[in-house]
């Protein structure tokens, strides 16, 4: 997923975001940007910069008073790479799993899950691949298989709170493959359950 460019609602990030990986912060930021409708952060553009400045990301979405109200408590911010090359490969496999939980009325982030995955059918990353994600091959081999990470996705999710039937969360994805392709299609090959919560999501591009 190409970056938004010019996009400022990098600011919206809370500075304990500095943790997060840095090539998943331009993918980020634009499906954060995509949450809001247009005209939301007009005249907070100087409180953006300057808090760019001191912090690097910055200000909290809890000094926008007119921040409609959302139907959600938290928003799951997904986005995988896999396994790729031209011409594509198959099956593909989920090599980097990265979800940010996003608070729905302050729009801070309170936590990140992230672990890279050992591909299993193609463990060798290809050129293309490494050059699309940017992802080499040392951050895959030796990492948990497809099923390790799921098992401590839930125990995250668990941990997190998101499991409470109380609790209204949702992931949100940059299109329907994410969800609704890669990852019921690399657990139906594995043999693998798909959680029930990862059986809905927002599609930002709808």
């Amino acid at each position: 997923v190409s970056d938004a460019s010019g996009c400022s609602m990098l600011a919206l990030f809370h500075t304990g975001a500095t943790n997060f990986p840095q090539n998943l912060l331009p993918r980020a930021r634009q499906a954060v940007c995509s949450l809001f409708p247009a005209g939301v952060l007009k005249g907070y553009g100087s409180i953006v910069s300057r808090k760019l400045a001191s912090h690097g990301f910055g200000a909290s979405m809890a000094a926008m008073s007119s921040f409609p109200p959302q139907r959600y408590h938290y928003f799951l911010v997904l986005d995988f790479e896999a396994t790729c090359d031209k011409p594509q490969i198959h099956p593909q496999e989920i090599i980097e799993f990265p979800i940010l939980k996003l608070n729905g009325r302050t729009m801070e982030i309170e936590s990140t899950f992230h672990m890279y995955v050992q591909p299993v059918v193609h463990p060798q990353l290809t050129p293309f691949c490494t050059e699309l994600t940017g992802i080499i091959q040392g951050m895959v081999d030796g990492q948990p298989s497809l099923q390790q990470v799921l098992e401590r996705v839930d125990e995250w999710m668990a941990k997190e709170g998101l499991l409470d039937p109380s609790v209204k969360s949702i992931f949100v994805t940059c299109g329907d493959w994410d969800l609704k392709v890669m990852l019921p299609g690399q657990c139906q090959y594995l043999g693998l359950p798909v959680a029930d919560y990862f059986k809905q999501w927002i599609n930002l591009k709808k």
